[in-house]
């Protein structure tokens, strides 16, 4: 949401910026020029609900962007409190729950040829590790729904890589009803854009040069390529099936054959939504100016070769690689590199980065302790 804030002051726009902790780094956003506390959606949905519709009520907002899976499904399912203050530009909720759903995702993706990994839904523990038997060890285990409401709560569960049954088992137990998924080597490509009614408005596509955690996790530094040959036409059959509205990312794993596999979709801000928006694709102002009426100039294309990097994550990717003993794929990571944006830094605006820092220290003191 840092990257959305800065994007949208970039453009023009002011920015009401929200948060369950003070500490968070768009609080401090010079780029925000408002800022409220709520309750964590995840943790007191209704609470969270309640004190963003008085914030509308009694603010002067006219487009409201969720931030997290639990806002977004917050969000949506409490809309009619919320929409006669802002514009949500969301679909219906089914639709919603849909982009919120692997399960939709993998049948969708197959029927618009991004084809996913093998996977099997399993009900039972004994599915679960029958599956991991027959794909081999590591299995990805994931949530089928990435959010789900319990007693007023809402559980946010991530993929896991599991490298024996054990985790299996575990993993099992902590999320019931799952997804196992075949694990399949290949870079990481990354589709983002604007979903509305009338098709995309802009697109980015992006290549992980490096992810944190190592054998899975999130960029922490990519890079703008390129779209590949009929891809654009596959995400946009893919968005329509699942019938989702606005800033969305999906990722996709590049086979050898140069065939996409899909195996993620974010339909909100996403982790390196900075390099969208220096890579000429405002992805937040499109969407805003899109709901207010107004017509966005989209760019014909995005810029190639432009790099982000995730400061703090990529730092630890460089100390993995120095704990394997590979001291010149270290040396990479650390090399200084030509027109990269960062998630947290800014010359322009310092705080952000400071207070990331803290918050990691904080998490470090808690460890140790």
């Amino acid at each position: 949401m840092l990257a959305v804030i800065r994007c949208l002051d970039d453009s023009g726009f002011e920015v009401a910026a929200t948060a369950s902790t003070r500490l968070a780094p768009g609080l401090w956003s010079r780029a925000s020029t408002e800022r409220r506390i709520l309750p964590a959606a995840g943790a007191d949905i209704e609470g969270f609900v309640a004190r963003l519709e008085t914030l509308l009520r009694i603010g002067r907002s006219q487009v409201l962007i969720p931030g997290t899976d639990a806002a977004l499904y917050a969000v949506s399912r409490y809309r009619d409190r919320l929409s006669r203050y802002v514009k949500i530009g969301l679909p219906d909720h089914d639709s919603v729950m849909q982009a919120l759903d692997r399960e939709c995702l993998g049948r969708y993706s197959a029927a618009a040829g991004l084809t996913p990994p093998d996977c099997r839904v399993c009900e039972r523990v004994e599915d679960a590790l029958a599956a991991a038997s027959a794909f081999g060890f590591p299995v990805l285990v994931k949530p089928v729904r990435t959010v789900s409401e319990d007693g007023g709560k809402l559980v946010r569960n991530s993929s896991r890589l599991a490298p024996d049954e054990q985790v299996v088992r575990d993993l099992h137990r902590q999320l019931g009803r799952c997804i196992v998924q075949r694990r399949e080597t290949g870079q990481v490509v990354s589709f983002a854009g604007v979903a509305t009614d009338s098709g995309m408005l802009g697109s980015v596509v992006s290549r992980y040069r490096r992810t944190w955690p190592p054998e899975g996790g999130n960029a922490c530094f990519s890079e703008t390529i390129p779209a590949p040959a009929h891809l654009a036409e596959r995400v946009e059959a893919l968005i329509g099936a699942i019938g989702w509205r606005g800033i969305f990312e999906l990722e996709l794993i590049e086979r050898s054959d140069g065939s996409m596999a899909a195996i993620d979709f974010n339909p909100r801000a996403y982790g390196s939504l900075s390099l969208a928006c220096a890579a000429g694709v405002p992805l937040p102002s499109i969407w805003c100016r899109r709901l207010l009426g107004e017509q966005p100039v989209i760019p014909a294309m995005a810029r190639v070769g432009l790099r982000y990097r995730w400061e703090d994550a990529d730092l630890r990717h460089a100390a993995w690689q120095l704990r394997r003993g590979a001291v010149k794929r270290a040396a990479g990571v650390l090399a200084p590199q030509a027109d990269v944006t960062h998630a947290y830094l800014r010359y322009s605006d310092p705080a952000p980065l400071v207070l990331r820092g803290l918050e990691l220290a904080r998490v470090a003191a808690r460890a140790y302790h």
